[in-house]
């Protein structure tokens, strides 16, 4: 393999921002070169570019000319649905990768409910034997926990699964949580594998209560809203971190969309539990109104609120509260959704693509810095799942994952733009200030001037127990 030298390009961690060039060697990072001050013609010597391989060949360099351009760490999407196995029409580890890295993606980790369910360690290898050698990217995959597998628990941990995924409410393929006595006895279980768990915060018994009570209301979407009371996700939301709290296992909530959900995180927090949360871009930037307005293309769960909860998500993300921006890419073929009512629709938009143009152009808006990018998208999430010092960031030693972006660029996006297999993203007509030029996953170039330059070269990232 050639050595691969970013030359040229504005270079930026979670840290710092600075002019430089970075050397891969290997697939992984060998230097990070500060260029400021330099003279304009300042080059590597051969001590650092093309130095001898065994037998006194010169090693080859691949240069990526990075002139104008930004150079990130590739992002860590630590919550993405590709569907693989058994429901491949709407995705598949090719076709999502493809769209990941194409997205400035290079690390995603694959959620458990599939056809089958990855609910026992013989699945577990499956799916990591179906995902081998179609994957563009690198891959984590969680294990789910149901209401009758806590004894598979440890053996998908041994197995290498990156965490587990505990769905409190209703979700694709319909998986149970078991009740909240025996969730107890699941927390510690999962506490002692030392692997995060993934909590889907949403209140089952809440929700088909209301969804009974309250369906004929819902034929527009705040009708829609009404049959899934905020205090659902609140009451999941605070069960789950008075759970972490009490085990100490390191419980980390998926998606939060309220304003509340980020208060109760922050006293979690302050009372000590091992907590961390993400949120997502639907919830960052739409709002109800805007999903009257696109219907059911734009159902997810939890769904999009008011404007003072996506102002206070902002807050949390700002204030240190939340700890990861993550997309829950979630494939459904157009077909699927449109036409059916609010509660019939399957829930779930692709996001893998368009999560860092979104970012970008918030950045040129002044919402947030190119280091609070990194923090938030790559740097914190491969330090949460015990992928820190490998991937997350760039300086030696960490993966040569790249993604180089070009913050000139204003593109309005199209649905040919996308790779997935389905195009149910809310960003179809939005002109985005910010584009992905060229993205390395360690140190290969797989995508090149916006298309794919690779073949499929993704790893497994076998979980790392951390303690907590």
């Amino acid at each position: 393999m050639s050595d691969l030298w970013v030359r040229g390009g504005t270079i930026v961690t979670a840290r710092e921002t600075f002019p430089g060039d970075v050397l891969v060697r290997d697939g992984r990072i060998a230097a990070v070169v500060h260029r400021d001050g330099a003279p304009a013609d300042f080059q590597w010597g051969p001590e650092s570019i093309g130095e001898s391989a065994p037998g006194g060949a010169r090693r080859p360099v691949r240069v990526l000319d990075a002139t104008g351009l930004y150079v990130l760490p590739g992002l860590v999407d630590v919550h993405v649905h590709f569907r693989d196995p058994g429901m491949t029409h709407k995705e598949d580890f090719a076709s999502g990768t493809a769209a990941a890295a194409l997205g400035g993606v290079t690390t995603v980790l694959d959620m458990p409910n599939t056809v089958p369910p990855v609910a026992s360690a013989a699945v577990l290898a499956d799916k990591a034997e179906r995902a081998a050698g179609r994957a563009f990217v690198d891959y984590g995959l969680y294990a789910v926990i149901t209401e009758d597998n806590l004894a598979e628990l440890p053996a998908m941990a041994a197995a290498g699964a990156i965490g587990f995924k505990l769905f409190l409410g209703p979700t694709t393929g319909d998986i149970r949580a078991p009740g909240w006595g025996r969730l107890m006895e699941a927390f510690d279980v999962v506490a002692g594998t030392r692997l995060p768990l993934v909590v889907h915060a949403e209140d089952r018994d809440v929700i088909e209560y209301w969804q009974r009570r309250r369906a004929a209301e819902a034929s527009d979407y705040f009708g829609f809203l009404n049959t899934r009371p905020r205090f659902g996700e609140l009451s999941a939301t605070l069960s789950a971190c008075l759970l972490a709290g009490m085990t100490g296992t390191r419980v980390h909530i998926a998606h939060v969309s309220l304003a509340e959900a980020v208060d109760l995180i922050r006293e979690a927090k302050e009372w000590g539990a091992p907590v961390t949360a993400e949120t997502c871009p639907p919830y960052l930037f739409l709002t109800a109104d805007d999903c009257q307005r696109l219907g059911v293309l734009s159902k997810i769960l939890p769904p999009v609120r008011e404007r003072r909860d996506l102002e206070r998500l902002w807050e949390g993300l700002h204030d240190g509260t939340l700890d990861v921006i993550a997309t829950d890419h979630a494939p459904h073929l157009d077909e699927e959704k449109r036409g059916k009512s609010w509660l019939d629709a399957p829930a779930g938009m692709i996001g893998v693509e368009t999560m860092l143009p979104a970012l970008l152009t918030e950045v040129r808006r002044g919402g947030l810095t190119l280091q609070q990018l990194v923090e938030w998208t790559s740097r914190r999430p491969a330090e949460i799942f015990g992928l820190g010092g490998k991937k997350g960031d760039i300086r030696p030693g960490c993966d040569g994952d790249l993604v180089l972006v070009d913050l000139d660029t204003q593109w309005t996006l199209r649905p040919d733009d996308l790779h997935s297999k389905s195009r149910n993203s809310p960003f179809i007509g939005t002109t985005f200030a910010g584009k992905v030029v060229h993205t390395t996953v360690r140190g290969r170039v797989v995508v090149e001037n916006g298309e794919l330059a690779s073949h499929p070269t993704g790893v497994w990232l076998r979980g790392q127990p951390q303690e907590s």
